[in-house]
């Protein structure tokens, strides 16, 4: 491992790599100016316009910003393994792969339609229990009651051309009554995502932070290393905010951290959430059993590192 040296005042250390700062989330401890200590650089992180990140022998992470190489590790050269290269990477390309998809399962497109807006019964009203109707917006579809105020509030703090329409409702988003029956909200909305760009990148920052960033933290605070694998757990979080421990349950193979296999344990969530899916009393969740089955393809298929083409719900992604 190279030996490194702290060269800001005072750095963070972190118990995984965020997608944006602030993160406090991430933060476990500091170490202060000079501090030295030897660390492997991580080959892939959640946002590489961040820079370069660092790992030491006790799984923290330290941003490479702050630090300075004061010595180099030299190893004799070893021939590239170029399976493990190109099969355990969710590099750019596979993670943009796995975007498309759930884009797809979300949007119908594989860019994402940034103005999509549907009003559906599927909000949980815990002091009524009964489902009452929301809006879900966007590329791949926050929700109303979940992180749409947080788009809302960056778009107007980034200074969107429809910022002043949508600002009057941000008290109200979030809350009872929903806003779903409200014409100028849901239009603001819709021209905004259709004619802004700004909104395009709002969307961005949030479908990457709120939940690819966590999808990813699972995946690798579990030792998952497949793309597959990956795809499942993203378009989980996406589709049910979580990687619900009721399905996981429903097995009994432990995660890959914890010495279980990897294409077992996400074989076997596969089959739980299709099985959860196909005979859920709610005809809005039947009805996205295409996800699953689309998953349940792509084991046929063996497609675990995701280089084969990809049907998503009738949409090809290569």
């Amino acid at each position: 491992m190279p030996q490194l040296i702290v060269k800001a005042k005072k750095l963070n250390k972190r118990k995984f790599i965020p997608a944006f700062f602030p993160n406090a989330e991430s933060i476990i401890g500091v170490v202060k100016e000079n501090f030295t200590f030897q660390a492997e650089e991580v080959e892939i992180v959640p946002n590489p316009d961040l820079g370069k990140w660092y790992k030491d022998r006790d799984n923290s992470f330290y941003w490479g910003g702050g630090l300075n190489v004061i010595a180099e590790e030299i190893e004799e050269p070893l021939a590239p393994d170029n399976i493990s290269l190109e099969t355990f990477a969710i590099s750019p390309v596979i993670k943009r792969k796995i975007e498309q998809v759930v884009n797809v399962f979300e949007t119908g497109t594989a860019t994402g339609n940034y103005a999509t807006l549907v009003k559906l019964r599927d909000h949980e009203d815990r002091e009524t229990n009964t489902r009452i109707v929301q809006i879900t917006f966007g590329r791949s579809q926050t929700t109303e009651f979940g992180f749409l105020k947080a788009l809302v509030q960056d778009y107007i703090n980034s200074n969107g051309i429809f910022a002043n329409e949508l600002a009057p409702f941000l008290s109200s988003i979030g809350k009872k009554p929903s806003l779903a029956t409200n014409d100028t909200f849901c239009n603001a909305l819709k021209n905004a995502g259709k004619n802004d760009p700004i909104m395009h990148t709002c969307q961005d920052r949030l479908f990457e932070a709120k939940y690819y960033q966590p999808a990813f933290n699972f995946f690798t605070q579990n030792g998952f290393k497949l793309p597959l694998s990956m795809l499942v757990i993203y378009d989980s979080t996406i589709h049910s905010g979580s990687m619900p421990l009721f399905l996981r349950k429903r097995f009994t193979t432990v995660i890959p951290a914890s010495g279980g296999n990897e294409i077992e344990w996400t074989t076997n969530y596969i089959n739980a959430r299709h099985n959860w899916l196909a005979g859920h009393s709610d005809a809005l969740l039947r009805k996205t059993v295409y996800r699953t089955e689309c998953f349940k393809q792509q084991l046929l298929n063996s497609n675990w590192d995701l280089t084969k083409q990809v049907d998503a719900h009738g949409i090809a992604i290569d």
